[in-house]
């Protein structure tokens, strides 16, 4: 029953209010914490007719509430009464006490309205266990928080830590840990408190898992080669050059009656547009290269089959291309075909230099390169490294631009100029890669030279409408020789099949599409790489404590510089430096390694 008077007990949305002052249609009443209210008579319900000291009422000791409950046998007790027997009184702060022992529910269920029912002894214990378990959860929950911050888990915790590592991987905007320990949820600070726990150790690259993109190969398998006709052109000479370790040779060079020749793998013949393989291919946009593993944009099956020189005879799309006097590269022959390839090393091509094909390879890619070169082609010469990861140790090894490489690389070029050129000819729709010029005047050959050339390149773009990549001195140009490792070859390897058959073509809209797609996978595949490859050259470092090298000064933005170590290819800020000329070379450091932060700290001199 309600006691509207001054000075009563009320409950107000679960606080405990005093009645200050009776209206009309109104009551105010002074909430616990202060504020102040106007409410209806239904907004409230008196508990005691006061008058209250304080709010919330200073409530007495708590009563055995087990014994209270064998005393009342089941019965309902108005909560006056209830509140009599419990505390021996029915004062304002028993009558709150009261209330709280019915919001806690253990023992006895009801309101001050209602009355009060004790609760069968089933339900008791059930409360009872759950309380006991809340508390050992809290308890454990307070264990675990003191041993993360005395640095001292343990392997049982493992469990427990992976909501950290969630965050650290990106996957999670937020933990209930990070946030019971005070620390931000941020991907840095949760993998460094996982390094500082030792739960991870620098073997832990969080970028793949940051950037979404699973390690994984395909597993789609693919049917078998279909039954058509290809061109014989086993008997001629050819070499698929490629980097020592590498597994998936999609290109091979030859020379034959004054043409250059451009084989390249021909998974086209099976991976067929809008297939479970083309557009598995086409989510991934290319082949993943990290440090650590690969991971393919087809099936591995498809590089055991079509990988020129894995197998005796190998199938091929080939290309023969005349480099006319003046260097231009025109494709003269286009066909399906098989070939023997023997596959070489840059290293063990050096060896074959002066012998037949390279010997005329090389003199006629020369004219090319020339062409290209005053085409205004850019021939940037920074440090490049291959980062591989073996048994858990880094290892870093330079990429030396060699007449090997270089000759290679131009055959390829040569063979998307002359595709490229023949495909507008015959008005076919291709992925054409185009670069606008960079915007900068001044193209001298020193490093600083070149490294201000880089940074003043806009990114090529792929796209249906053919232009010119300023960077390579190409116009028209496509890439038609990686197949196996980049979704917009094997686009126009489709595309030129079509058009070698007497297919409908893709229009430049269907091929738009699918470039759409695969192009955004393969820009977050290559952001990945360039972070995987930081966070491994920073391994290394870490991995050698004592490392001391020479940095370049490459680049002065006020009192930031931009210093490149030659032997990692990294780069690294530093606001030391004021007599340091651009382009001079110091001695640096290893003061300390933060993997969490990907940075070093390196000190110069």
């Amino acid at each position: 029953m309600q006691h509207l008077n001054t000075g009563a007990l009320a409950l107000y949305h679960g606080k405990a209010a005093v009645i200050t002052a009776i209206n009309k249609d109104k009551i105010d009443i002074r909430i616990e914490g202060g504020s102040a209210k106007s409410v209806r008579p239904k907004d409230i319900e008196v508990i005691h007719p006061g008058p209250v000291a304080s709010l919330p009422p200073a409530a007495p000791k708590e009563p055995d509430f087990a014994e209270i409950l064998e005393l009342t046998e089941g019965e309902t007790l108005p909560f006056g009464e209830f509140v009599e027997l419990a505390y021996g009184s029915n004062t304002a702060g028993a009558a709150w006490a009261a209330v709280q022992a019915l919001a806690d529910g253990t023992y006895f269920t009801g309101s001050p309205a209602a009355g009060v029912t004790g609760r069968n002894p089933e339900e008791v214990a059930a409360a009872l266990a759950a309380q006991r378990a809340k508390a050992e959860e809290k308890a454990a929950r307070e264990a675990l928080l003191e041993r993360i911050r005395n640095g001292a888990v343990t392997p049982d915790d493992r469990t427990s830590l992976r909501e950290i590592e969630q965050v650290a991987f990106g996957k999670a905007p937020s933990s209930k840990l990070l946030r019971d320990l005070g620390m931000e949820a941020t991907p840095e600070k949760a993998h460094a408190l996982l390094l500082k726990l030792g739960v991870w150790d620098n073997q832990v690259d969080p970028w793949p898992a940051r950037f979404d993109v699973a390690p994984d190969n395909p597993a789609i398998p693919l049917g078998p080669l279909p039954e058509e006709k290809r061109a014989d052109l086993t008997g001629m000479v050819s070499y698929a050059i490629d980097d020592e370790g590498s597994n998936d040779p999609d290109d091979a060079v030859g020379f034959a009656d004054g043409l250059v020749w451009v084989h390249v793998a021909d998974p086209a013949a099976v991976v067929t547009p809008d297939s479970p393989a083309d557009l598995e291919a086409r989510e991934r946009g290319e082949n993943l290269y990290l440090p650590e593993r690969i991971s393919h944009m087809l099936p591995p099956e498809a590089t055991d089959i079509f990988g020129l020189g894995l197998q005796e005879i190998s199938p091929a799309m080939s290309f023969g291309i005349r480099i006319t006097p003046e260097g231009e590269a025109v494709l003269e022959k286009i066909e399906l075909s098989t070939i023997r390839a023997e596959r070489l090393t840059y290293e063990s091509a050096a060896a074959h230099w002066e012998e037949e094909p390279l010997a005329s390879l090389r003199a006629e890619l020369e004219r090319f390169k020339e062409k290209r070169r005053a085409e205004g082609a850019l021939f940037i010469q920074l440090p490049e490294v291959k980062i591989r990861v073996v048994d858990g140790e880094v290892k870093i090894s330079p990429c030396a631009i060699t007449r090997e490489r270089e000759l290679v690389a131009n055959a390829m070029l040569a063979a998307g100029s002359a595709v490229a050129k023949y495909a507008e000819a015959h008005d076919i729709a291709l992925p054409f890669v185009v670069q606008p010029p960079p915007e900068i005047e001044e193209r001298g050959t020193s490093f600083t030279d070149m490294y201000a050339l880089r940074k003043a390149c806009a990114p090529s773009v792929v796209q249906t409408v053919a232009g010119k990549h300023s960077g390579l001195g190409l116009e028209p140009y496509v890439r038609v020789t990686s197949p196996l490792r980049r979704y917009a070859d094997l686009l126009a390897h489709q595309q030129l099949r079509k058009h070698l058959k007497g297919e409908e073509l893709f229009t430049s809209d269907e091929l738009e599409a699918r470039l759409f797609t695969s192009e955004a996978a393969a820009l977050i595949r290559r952001k990945l790489e360039r972070s995987a490859n930081e966070f491994w050259t920073l391994v290394y470092l870490d991995q050698h404590p004592e490392w001391s090298g020479e940095a370049i000064l490459a680049f002065r933005q006020d009192d930031r510089l931009t210093f490149v170590i030659p032997e990692l290819a990294y780069e690294f800020k530093n606001r030391f430096g004021g007599r340091i000329a651009l382009g001079e070379t110091v001695k640096v450091t290893l003061s300390a390694v933060d993997l969490a932060a990907s940075a070093a700290r390196l000190r110069i001199g």
